[in-house]
């Protein structure tokens, strides 16, 4: 029952196993998929990032928020800490990269992989039907980087830099047709968005921000409602919420337990902050996500 509590691994059914700061894994869909009758239940990697590539088959994607079908070709990029499910159909091919988060934010690669630090804390599933060089592109980079790994190569330049272009390309393809007009403030609210993931269970200021950042609240106000159309105090919120659903869905902790580790000194404050936002009180929500998880088991 995933209302019931979730697990945090390195990888799948691989659970305390430590991560080395330049963890990288490469293993095809079924390598792990036909081991859990292609089912991989509700989890967390606090320390590690993936890509899934679907080239053939289909699956069902289940986020903390909704369920999503996605059918080849298609790609799942999962920042660190998302709790996230699969049900592949049987016989789906594909590939699963994970990279350890430490690798990612790496100076070697951070240039040149930006965009990550956009990703929120939600996993982003894209479609590949409408970007056939990027999936042959991936294509070939994942079956070459699995060859290269089954001969023992280390993490050195070339290695790495494989790895960034997988990435960089799989973010491209992610992107789409992004509009690009506010390109100009995409730095300053990738940046503030980076921030927000760090220091949301601080609650500061939007003042507090703006200042860490080098700019005015007026600039980064004016940067986040021109690229995401609401205010950055909203924004903050968002993620704040969405560490709430996660921790109700798929932790068994009580809402004031869950209050006072996001940071909230008054449960009952928490509650009501809760209820504003999503409509629900935190046990109604919480009724919810139980009751759809046993609809579906």
């Amino acid at each position: 029952m995933v209302g019931q509590g979730f697990n945090r691994y390195t990888l799948y059914g691989e659970e305390g196993i430590s991560l080395p700061p330049e963890f990288i894994h490469l293993e095809r869909i079924r390598d792990r998929a036909t081991l859990h009758d292609w089912t991989i239940e509700p989890h967390a990697h606090p320390h590690m990032m993936q890509l899934l590539l679907l080239q053939s088959g289909s699956v069902e994607l289940q986020g903390e928020r909704s369920a999503e079908a996605l059918v080849a070709s298609a790609q799942v990029l999962v920042p660190p800490t998302c709790v996230h499910a699969f049900r592949f159909d049987a016989g789906a091919e594909g590939w699963v990269l994970s990279v350890a988060a430490d690798l990612a934010n790496d100076p070697r690669l951070s240039g040149l992989l930006g965009n990550l630090e956009g990703l929120g804390g939600s996993a982003i599933a894209v479609s590949l039907a409408a970007h056939p060089l990027a999936l042959h592109r991936l294509g070939w980079l994942l079956d070459d980087l699995a060859q290269r790994l089954g001969q023992g190569d280390g993490t050195g330049p070339a290695l790495l830099a494989q790895v960034a272009l997988i990435l960089a390309t799989a973010l491209e393809a992610g992107a789409g047709n992004r509009n690009q007009t506010g390109h100009g403030r995409e730095p300053l609210v990738v940046r503030f968005r980076a921030l927000v993931e760090q220091h949301y269970r601080e609650h500061l200021s939007v003042a507090d921000y703006a200042a860490r950042l080098g700019t005015t609240t007026s600039t980064l106000t004016r940067a986040t409602r021109a690229l995401a159309g609401k205010p950055p105090a909203e924004i903050v919120h968002d993620r704040l919420i969405l560490e709430a659903r996660r921790n109700l869905a798929f932790s068994g902790a009580s809402a004031a337990q869950i209050a006072y580790a996001l940071g909230f000194a008054d449960p009952a404050y928490f509650a009501r902050f809760f209820k504003a936002r999503t409509g629900q009180t935190t046990s109604a929500f919480r009724r919810d996500r139980v009751s759809k998880a046993e609809e579906t088991a």
